[in-house]
């Protein structure tokens, strides 16, 4: 054979607005594949969908750019392109963050072409993308975790902000939080303490979604876990901790503030560690998620609360992510974690 590594295109860039924390988990992935093992093809998309040959692709990646310069291109994927995935790429690693990456879409045209992927599938993506999904699933499957509603922009067509307002906090008291459903990295989440703060966090989550969630505010820790699905079975990293001088771990807090503190393992007793680690499983499971995700907790050991936030299906590998730093604590190197995503992956064919 002329060639035995396994051939990996890794999407990268995209339309969301995680467009550049996915240039830097690219980055980090493609330094971290073993080169002996694998021939990585890196393949930008820009803002506006448009596909990137992939000789301006890598240069893009191994450059310092903070985003994919916008394309000429007329059509989304070149022939060319098309061509190259389709016949030459065994895997695709679509290491793209938030809607049109991590919401199915990818997902269901990689599998429109036959084209096999690393990560979960359209469903489970579409699923741990969509919040108030996702905790409908939760609720369902008896997952704990907070109290929440779903707010739809044609609400205000029935009530008044200030009537919303007063019926929320009412519900769950000062403050509470307003998500957009579909979004990650924390974008678009604002804390809301007044009616002034809460226009503006309903105009700001609007801006990302028709529907958002509105959820109580939880006093407690801010706990992680990494889930890594393998050939044997399903691994769960220990749990991390996370301390942000922000009043919640916000965007600036994950990716831009060097004061938030990472903790590795997070100080819990045997039975909480436990406990997140079948929970963990469990949120795992009931979207169908496949390969890896994140989980996000809220923990009080002393009022015994283990509350899941959400799970993410595909998370950030920045050097500041969680989720490579959460399995090298256990002894489990980056490269090892793409090796077990890669065998998995390709096992979809059999």
């Amino acid at each position: 054979m002329l060639n035995s590594k396994i051939k990996i295109a890794l999407f990268f860039g995209g339309r969301s607005a995680e467009h550049e924390i996915s240039l830097l988990s690219a980055r980090s992935i493609y330094t971290a594949f073993d080169k002996k093992k694998y021939d990585i093809f890196p393949v930008a998309i820009d803002k506006k969908g448009f596909f990137i040959n992939l000789e301006k692709s890598k240069k893009i990646l191994l450059s310092d750019k903070k985003q994919v310069p916008a394309s000429a291109n007329k059509s989304i994927l070149t022939k060319e392109l098309l061509e190259f995935l389709e016949l030459k790429v065994d895997l695709v690693f679509p290491v793209l963050h938030g809607p049109f990456g991590e919401d199915g879409k990818i997902q269901g045209f990689l599998e429109t072409l036959d084209i096999n992927y690393i990560g979960c599938d359209l469903s489970s993506s579409a699923v741990g993308m969509d919040k108030a999904f996702m905790k409908q699933i939760f609720a369902y499957n008896n997952i704990p975790q907070a109290e929440f509603e779903i707010f739809n922009k044609s609400d205000l067509e029935k009530k008044s902000k200030k009537e919303v307002f007063a019926s929320f906090s009412a519900k769950f008291g000062i403050p509470f939080f307003v998500k957009p459903a579909n979004m990650g990295s924390s974008i678009g989440i604002n804390q809301v303490k007044d009616f002034k703060s809460f226009v503006k966090a309903l105009a700001e989550g609007f801006k990302y979604d028709l529907k958002l969630i509105i959820e109580e505010n939880i006093a407690a820790r801010e706990l992680e876990s990494a889930v890594l699905a393998t050939n044997t079975g399903i691994k769960v990293s220990t749990a991390g901790e996370i301390i942000s001088e922000n009043d919640f771990y916000d965007y600036q807090a994950k990716y831009e503030d060097q004061k938030t503190k990472l903790i590795i393992p997070a100080p819990v007793s045997p039975t909480t560690a436990a406990k997140i680690k079948e929970i963990s499983i469990n949120a795992f499971q009931a979207i169908g998620a496949l390969g890896l995700s994140r989980l996000d907790f809220f923990v009080d050991e002393e009022k015994e609360v283990i509350l899941v936030n959400e799970i993410n299906t595909m998370p950030g590998f920045t050097k500041f992510s969680m989720y490579p730093l959460l399995f090298k604590d256990m002894g489990i190197s980056f490269s090892e974690i793409l090796d077990s995503l890669v065998k998995i992956s390709l096992k979809r064919d059999d």
